[in-house]
């Protein structure tokens, strides 16, 4: 870890809401979804204690909390330190007749970049079984020190998020494929530095995606 993996910064949550343009109704039974397996790859959840999942008791959302998801680059730094990622393969115990989307994003993080420097903060998703993934990408170009702070209310049927929804009456597995990278642009300093990391006050990156339900 770089000298930036020591910074304490206040957090401030940023906010990626995503409206769903479908007539939505207002969702199964509290308690009737349940998350029946997880399973994680990637270098930012290289084993089970850098990660933990919740589901509200509303069944409309599920919270992923990280513990080692940090990109950076600067002097002294190898490559494989510039870029990170957490693939999740979520399994949803889902009453028969409903189907459920991913509508809703919020990011916690923070990124301190130098001139020159550009940090991104990318996710895929799909249903088990389909070729084509919603994604979502923001990019943010140095000199930069900030919380992030964001808020995009483009809808699911846009060209970032398209309309995906479950199978009917059919389990599948939902892959959520978060990564955030640190790149050096062409113009930077040999000792550029840069990093985008997790809650710097209490080590996590928290991202909560909401549940967007209707009937079959």
């Amino acid at each position: 870890m770089s000298m930036f993996g020591t910074l304490a910064k206040a957090l401030v949550p940023a906010a990626f809401t995503l409206a769903a343009s479908a007539a939505f109704a207002d969702g199964p039974i509290p308690g009737t979804v349940q998350i029946t397996h997880l399973t994680a790859a990637g270098t930012g959840c290289p084993d089970p204690s850098t990660y933990s999942t919740n589901i509200s008791p509303d069944a409309q959302a599920f919270t992923v909390t990280f513990s080692e998801f940090v990109a950076e680059v600067g002097p002294g730094l190898p490559l494989t330190a510039s870029r990170k990622n957490c693939s999740l393969t979520v399994d949803l115990k889902v009453p028969a007749g409903w189907q459920y989307s991913v509508a809703t994003f919020n990011y916690r993080g923070f990124m301190d970049l130098g001139d020159r420097v550009q940090a991104e903060h990318t996710t895929d998703y799909f249903f088990q079984g389909q070729s084509t993934p919603g994604k979502f990408k923001a990019v943010v170009t140095g000199p930069v020190s900030k919380d992030f702070v964001y808020t995009d209310k483009i809808g699911l049927t846009s060209v970032y998020m398209p309309s995906v929804w479950s199978p009917c009456n059919v389990q599948r597995a939902l892959t959520i494929n978060p990564s955030v990278r640190v790149t050096k642009l062409q113009g930077a300093s040999r000792d550029a530095q840069g990093i985008i990391t997790n809650d710097s006050v209490d080590g996590e990156l928290k991202q909560v995606f909401g549940l967007a339900w209707r009937h079959c």
